[in-house]
């Protein structure tokens, strides 16, 4: 098991047709969301146009999460959608996708291959909360919105702070023990094999 706290240092931020997008985590480590070689990736990104149109991704299946603003997601031909914080969608990377509105969204784009679940963590002070990895699951990610966190993983201890992603690869654990003083957000991903 492999554990890694990644920090603004480690991002690729580039501009894309809607406004920026910061690559947060890409594997194989060596692929690029240019080549489309990779199996999966995981991003933030920036819509700062009011109309913007979803670049094509042939086979590649994409997770959507909203953290700041609202927007209206339509797929042509499947269904539109109005998305506002923390809400997702699940959609194919080869469908016509636009949308309308101004937002800052969490993006998770997998192969075949593989398989991802998407959720939001919000709790207040707390000693001790147990967050549970789903069985089968190769790949953890704690992405902070907001707040400083503590973990507890095999007698250590890591401290994530807002904007930086907590990495477990080969996750071996049945639990992670959170600590945090105060209020904090988390975009939690799981990552497992098809």
């Amino acid at each position: 098991m492999k554990i890694s706290i990644l920090s603004s240092q480690h991002f690729i931020t580039s501009p894309w047709s809607g406004g920026s997008t910061t690559e947060l985590y890409i594997f194989p480590a060596k692929a690029t969301y240019l080549e489309r070689n990779f199996d999966f990736r995981i991003s933030t990104a920036k819509v700062e146009v009011a109309e913007s149109t979803f670049t094509a991704l042939p086979g590649i299946h994409r997770k959507l999460m909203i953290l700041d603003g609202e927007i209206t997601i339509m797929h042509k031909n499947q269904y539109t959608k109005n998305l506002k914080p923390f809400d997702v969608d699940s959609f194919c990377g080869d469908w016509n996708t636009t949308s309308i509105g101004i937002c800052t969204d969490f993006n998770v784009m997998t192969t075949n291959k593989w398989q991802n679940e998407l959720y939001y963590l919000a709790k207040g002070a707390v000693r001790n909360f147990k967050l549970i990895p789903r069985e089968n699951c190769s790949f953890f990610f704690l992405y902070a919105i907001y707040g400083n966190i503590r973990f507890q993983l095999l007698n250590e201890t890591y401290f994530l702070e807002t904007g930086n992603v907590l990495v477990i690869e080969n996750i071996n654990v049945t639990s992670i023990s959170i600590d945090s003083d105060a209020v904090f957000e988390l975009v939690v991903v799981e990552i497992q094999k098809s």
